[in-house]
């Protein structure tokens, strides 16, 4: 269970050999061949020198994408503290940023080292898979994910279909029909 732990001491070992360092739990699939691009865009143009991005997490399940983070925790918080514009995309930040995965620059990589790692080896919150994965880079970073308004311009699938079948919520906004050509994605006004 403390394994993705162990994980980051080896990015720590190998921080002036690589330019991204790259964390995905075995059951997430990464089809987005832009994923450095985009990445690079926001560290670049998000004004925030401790934001970083994370993409939204989906399941299929009969017929349907369920982006499942956005409907394991209620209510659903966005923009706790700030949102972000990049050329027309929004990013925000949610309650819920867990996603199974991280890309981090060699930038943010000495930056986070540099912070002290408080949270090094320690469950933060949910577990330590999602400490390790997620929770445990807050201590120095504010995580974005594509607001509600472009969920899909960067996202990751769960290669399962558990979370869709604990929370089924059939009528959550978050979640897009191949069967029935709806889209429920409710277009949100940021405050």
């Amino acid at each position: 269970m403390f394994v993705e732990f162990r994980l980051q001491e080896e990015f720590v070992k190998k921080v002036e050999e690589f330019d991204w360092f790259l964390f995905i739990e075995d059951d997430i699939v990464l089809y987005d061949s832009f994923t450095l691009e985009k990445l690079g865009k926001f560290n670049q143009e998000s004004g925030y020198e401790n934001a970083i991005l994370y993409p939204n997490r989906y399941e299929m399940y009969q017929g349907t994408k369920r982006y499942i983070d956005l409907t394991i925790t209620h209510p659903l918080v966005i923009n706790k503290l700030s949102s972000v514009e990049i050329e027309g995309v929004k990013f925000a930040e949610f309650n819920n940023p867990h996603s199974a995965f991280y890309c981090l620059s060699r930038k943010q990589m000495k930056q986070w080292i540099k912070s002290g790692r408080v949270f090094k080896n320690k469950i933060v919150d949910v577990g330590p898979l999602e400490s390790a994965a997620t929770f445990c880079l807050l201590e120095c970073f504010s995580i974005y994910k594509p607001h509600l308004s472009n969920l899909n311009y960067f996202e990751v699938r769960h290669y399962d279909s558990k979370y869709s079948k604990l929370y089924p919520e059939p009528e959550s906004p978050y979640t897009l029909s191949a069967v029935n050509h709806s889209s429920k994605i409710p277009i949100v006004k940021d405050s």
